[in-house]
């Protein structure tokens, strides 16, 4: 199997992280902003709905862009998007942190999953895409037990400094 498909697995690993490690970890992160539950809740939801709409249609607004360029710049805007929240002070700017991170996740899955079809021979295309949706399924599953351990040990923003650092 080509090297660059685990590569792609491995980024699809981070940015699924970021999706549901917040559930884990809602009671701190709302206590620590002031805000309830109930609202805090809603940084899951914005990501949910963010990225079920930016995947198709930023597919779409880039198509003429080359895929290994806009790869990068996602990757670069899911980077930007984790230290954001690593760095925010108020529940707005983690908001709006989301919207880039959810935007810039759900591009960097379509494309992995794009890349990965061109990369391999057809004969071993499905066992190429079955590793980056393995990918992205560990990460929903691992995400918030992670989360919980990593935010007990080191606070909660230390889990999106450290998502930031793996997308590096």
């Amino acid at each position: 199997m080509d090297f660059r498909v685990f590569l792609l697995a491995v980024s699809a690993i981070t940015v699924g992280l970021v999706e549901l490690v917040v559930g884990g970890i809602l009671p701190v992160v709302a206590d620590d902003l002031n805000v309830s539950i109930a609202t805090a809740g809603q940084l899951i939801t914005v990501f949910a709905l963010v990225y079920a709409i930016a995947g198709p249609v930023l597919l779409s607004l880039t198509a003429k862009v080359e895929r290994k360029k806009l790869y990068l710049i996602a990757l670069g805007v899911f980077f930007i998007g984790n230290v954001l929240t690593y760095f925010s002070p108020s529940f707005g700017l983690i908001m709006a942190a989301r919207v880039l991170t959810a935007a810039s996740a759900a591009l960097v899955i379509v494309l992995s999953l794009t890349i990965t079809a061109r990369l391999v021979e057809p004969k071993y295309r499905a066992k190429a895409l079955g590793y980056i949706y393995m990918g992205i399924s560990s990460s929903l599953v691992l995400g918030v037990p992670i989360g919980i351990v990593v935010t007990n040990a080191f606070g909660w923003r230390s889990v999106f400094l450290g998502i930031a650092i793996l997308t590096i």
